[in-house]
């Protein structure tokens, strides 16, 4: 967990934050991080990491409206057919599921490159969206009155991934410094969900060293050579040749066989 050493409690100044550039923490803002590490190391499981994750976040950074999505691929998660959801989420749930998940602003590719660097992001961080995410933007949150949207991405066991969604509905947006503490939140709530039991294993990833899932994960979601380079930080050249050996590890002849392979996986691994 994070280490005392990161706040300085006998000054009570303000503090540098690991990862976060020149932007600085108060204790206070140390005190909320602190709290909801402590209440949800409670959990024994995911199930439970997941409830009171929500309740954390409606007690300390006054968010009524979240939602827990976990996927064996990034971009699957968002298609979780089984989310935790609180507050305003709740009833519009179905309404997301069946028009809007797709287009969803924290599924771009743009998001995913910002999130590998920041477990915590907004909306507002994100810019030259695809028109689909800014329709998702105005069309239903907006509609639904839900005037800003959060992520925190958590790495769950196995690969799998874990997206807490933190939807405002008074137009009190997060701050800066809450963005920050919650990416602390989600870095070492990700070192906890490795311990937690009962999380199945995606098979096809284990035949894959890290650098491969890493990749293959970006190709199950349908991300092109260019992206999959952006993201990973790699020339053309060097995706091209993770993916011909990934295609070959898995004994699969393209890549719409590799994307059928880890849906059925997915299947077999929610009909368990």
């Amino acid at each position: 967990m994070l280490s005392v050493s990161d706040l300085d409690h006998s000054s009570g100044e303000v503090v540098n934050v690991h990862g976060s550039g020149n932007l600085a923490l108060s204790a206070a803002d140390y005190d909320r991080v602190f709290a909801i590490l402590d209440y949800c190391s409670a959990a024994r499981t995911l199930d439970q990491l997941k409830n009171l994750l929500m309740v954390a976040l409606h007690d300390h950074y006054r968010c009524p409206n979240t939602t827990f999505l976990v996927g064996p691929t990034f971009t699957s998660a968002f298609a979780d057919p089984n989310p935790v959801t609180t507050g305003r989420i709740t009833p519009i749930l179905d309404e997301y599921q069946a028009r809007w998940y797709l287009d969803d602003v924290f599924a771009t590719a743009q998001s995913r490159a910002t999130l590998m660097s920041s477990p915590a992001i907004t909306h507002t961080q994100l810019f030259d969206v695809p028109s689909e995410s800014a329709t998702y933007l105005s069309d239903f949150l907006y509609r639904k009155r839900l005037h800003s949207a959060a992520v925190m991405h958590l790495q769950l066991a196995h690969g799998v991934h874990g997206l807490v969604g933190i939807f405002d509905s008074e137009g009190k947006d997060l701050s800066a410094t809450d963005v920050a503490g919650l990416g602390i939140v989600g870095r070492q709530l990700s070192l906890l969900c490795q311990t937690l039991p009962g999380q199945s294993s995606p098979s096809w990833q284990e035949k894959l060293t890290r650098r491969q899932r890493d990749l293959a994960e970006l190709l199950a979601d349908g991300h092109t050579n260019d992206e999959i380079a952006v993201i990973l930080s790699l020339s053309p050249d060097t995706v091209k040749k993770y993916v011909s050996r990934i295609l070959a590890v898995l004994h699969v002849r393209n890549r719409a066989e590799f994307v059928k392979l880890v849906y059925q996986h997915k299947l077999a691994d929610q009909q368990a």
